[in-house]
């Protein structure tokens, strides 16, 4: 074993096999940028490797023993949004799909996901409905408000109502006007493409409080993750699922909205710190045009590095596999990482 020159996980515990090792540990899917949710390579049965890939905004896919597990479904984006590499109609592949809430930026595409998948559909009440509207089949419509312990596939998934973080009055538009200002004006037809998306999902307020969901995913060789979509206040049930679960392996937490560092950091910091993560990775960070920009993770990372140094932490690219031990000694270390 030999250390990665990246900075970002020096001294964190990230281990890379070489030689022989590498070919006869290290599965084909860690050197592959096609997500398994479009049916790319997989690590197989007899591999311990986690490969997780970021798929833009809040969603990230967990491949293990041959399963895919999926969290939110928002792919085909608005317009000027980066887009992700595949389409919605290459998905074809999940044992679960785990949605945060039901904002259309974690669930627009919901609906023919589900239906080419087969796969259950896991969120809040308010995110049933909205699923079920945008055509999700009923019987794979599984409701959670927190508490519950479920199974799918090799995984038992721990959920737990979280809270949506909320801005200040003013923020929306003051990112809207800096768009105004340093960008070409929207077409008719960028409007409307912006309206269609923006309506594939619901802005009731009972999201913030009722309809925000956060999973924790444990695998049979006791690996870890926490995935948080939104980083609103840490509820009594957040809490609970930190006391449950102890120190992850992975912790997947929003890092969205405000571009002041000092403040995005007082949200994502705390989940941080009760969490006790291994490996850290940042979410729901990238840009959504016309209004939130595109985030830089430094300041948090510098955060970590300096008040929890045995804490390793990648900014995920777009489909890149980020490839973690998901048993024995070093089970929570990141073993290969295709930038």
């Amino acid at each position: 074993m030999k250390s990665l020159s990246f900075s970002a996980l020096a001294g964190a515990g990230l281990l890379i096999m070489s030689g022989a090792t590498l070919a006869a540990d290290i599965p084909e899917a860690c050197n592959s940028y096609k997500p398994a949710v479009t049916g790319g390579p997989m690590p197989p049965p007899e591999s311990d490797i986690v490969v997780i890939r970021w798929l833009g905004n809040a969603n990230f896919e967990f491949a293990h023993k041959g399963k895919v597990y999926l969290f939110d479904a928002y792919f085909e984006r608005t317009p000027r949004a980066h887009q992700v590499g595949f389409t919605v109609a290459d998905v074809s592949k999940a044992e679960a799909i785990f949605v945060s809430h039901a904002h259309f930026d974690h669930i627009s595409d919901i609906g023919p996901i589900a239906r080419q998948t087969g796969a259950p559909v896991v969120g809040a009440p308010i995110t049933a409905e909205t699923a079920k509207k945008l055509g999700v089949p009923e019987k794979q419509i599984v409701v959670a408000r927190g508490g519950e312990t479920m199974k799918f596939g090799d995984a038992t998934a721990e959920i737990a109502l979280a809270q949506h973080s909320t801005i200040q009055p003013g923020l929306t538009d003051i990112y809207a006007s800096l768009y105004q200002n340093d960008s070409p004006p929207y077409s008719e037809e960028e409007k409307k493409e912006l309206a269609r998306v923006r309506a594939l999902g619901t802005f009731d307020p009972k999201v913030i409080t009722e309809g925000t969901l956060a999973y924790g995913l444990v695998f049979p060789s006791g690996f870890k993750a926490v995935l948080i979509g939104s980083a609103g206040p840490i509820t009594p049930g957040v809490r609970a699922l930190a006391e449950k679960l102890g120190p992850v392996d992975v912790a997947i937490v929003a890092y969205q909205v405000h571009a002041v560092a000092d403040t995005q950091i007082a949200y994502t910091w705390p989940f941080i710190d009760l969490f006790k993560p291994k490996l850290f990775l940042p979410a729901h960070h990238d840009a959504n045009p016309p209004t939130w920009v595109d985030l830089g993770v430094e300041p948090l990372f510098d955060r970590i590095r300096t008040n929890m140094p045995n804490t390793a932490f990648v900014a995920p690219l777009y489909r890149s596999p980020i490839c973690v031990a998901g048993g024995g000694a070093d089970q929570g270390k990141v073993v290969s990482f295709k930038p």
